[in-house]
């Protein structure tokens, strides 16, 4: 299982697009691992967390295909998980080559906000190759991707006449656990994702499944959520890769964010349930210019937990 972080900025970006603070100074000066897109991440080569209004610039200055992805999670309908327009580039005219399906979940208000309209025009799932599916908190669903190596090509109805074909990857098969996040308007659902990879190459050679836990744009987890995962702990699931969200930085705790000490705590608190698989690899992500230090004092400051600061590009196989 490989997680590759496109994005891991808050919702303003990093450094900030009109501030000129110490720190969006700094991240200007010192560039490299300071520079933050809006947060998005991709899991293999295809299942993406999140399209924000980043993801072009994301993918282009990252080389990322995105072109085998065939599931898109998202977590919540604020504009900088979600935005709409990045569905239609998927449309042919801007695409000139055939794309597998993609099976998009979200919440009923995330999905209302993307296929309502596009560009000032309805949209139909269609037109860009997606299949809309409604997720809501606690009931978990399973993704099957890829097709046998042996099995007939995929056709992209829209490029009847293309001897391109569309991008194939190995069969995979994941459980999801849409979890509630605290953050935004209830209605909104926000979730944090729990995704344990059940079929693929990568579980080659494992002892069993791989699992990933990305929690962005939350503060303190529900009690519900707890719950949830202690059950989840109780049936044996294991954590490889953890995300959670530090927003605030090196601030005062929040309520619909975390600081970084919140999101250790957490990230401890995943540990004591028995949660974390050995050698897990833990990371703070989803990060604000407002109180959160340039990448090198972030990365002393966290280091004493055990934890690794993600940045944009930052890719680790678990």
């Amino acid at each position: 299982m490989r997680l590759t972080f496109l994005g891991t900025g808050a919702a303003e970006g990093y450094p900030a697009l009109w501030c000129r603070c110490e720190r969006c100074a700094v991240a200007r000066t010192r560039g490299g691992r300071n520079l933050r897109h809006r947060s998005s991440a991709l899991l293999n080569d295809d299942l993406l967390l999140d399209c924000g209004p980043d993801l072009v610039a994301s993918a282009i200055k990252l080389g990322t295909d995105l072109a085998p992805v065939q599931a898109l999670l998202v977590t919540h309908p604020h504009s900088d998980h979600l935005d709409p327009t990045v569905l239609m580039w998927r449309r042919r005219g801007f695409v000139t080559t055939p794309l597998p399906l993609m099976r998009f979940y979200g919440s009923a208000r995330t999905l209302e906000r993307t296929l309502s309209r596009a560009e000032g025009r309805e949209a139909n799932p269609a037109d860009f190759r997606i299949e809309p599916h409604t997720v809501r908190p606690f009931e978990p669903f399973e993704v099957r991707t890829g097709s046998p190596a042996s099995g007939p090509p995929e056709v992209d109805p829209r490029f009847p006449e293309s001897a391109v074909p569309v991008p194939r990857t190995p069969p995979r098969r994941y459980r999801v656990w849409p979890l509630a996040a605290r953050h935004a308007q209830p209605e909104d659902e926000a979730s944090i994702y729990v995704v344990q990879q059940v079929e693929g190459p990568e579980l080659d050679g494992r002892d069993g499944p791989l699992g990933l836990l990305y929690a962005t744009d939350t503060g303190p987890f529900p009690d519900a959520t707890w719950e949830a995962l202690e059950r989840l702990a109780a049936e044996g699931v294991r954590l490889h890769l953890t995300a959670v969200d530090s927003t605030l930085g090196d601030g005062p705790d929040g309520d619909g964010h975390m600081s970084v000490h919140q999101m250790a705590d957490h990230q401890d608190g995943l540990a004591r349930r028995g949660l974390l698989a050995a050698g897990a690899q833990r990371f703070g992500h989803h990060f604000s210019h407002g109180r959160t230090p340039p990448y090198e004092e972030l990365c002393a400051l966290l280091a004493p937990r055990g934890i690794e600061v993600a940045y944009d590009g930052l890719s680790r196989t678990a």
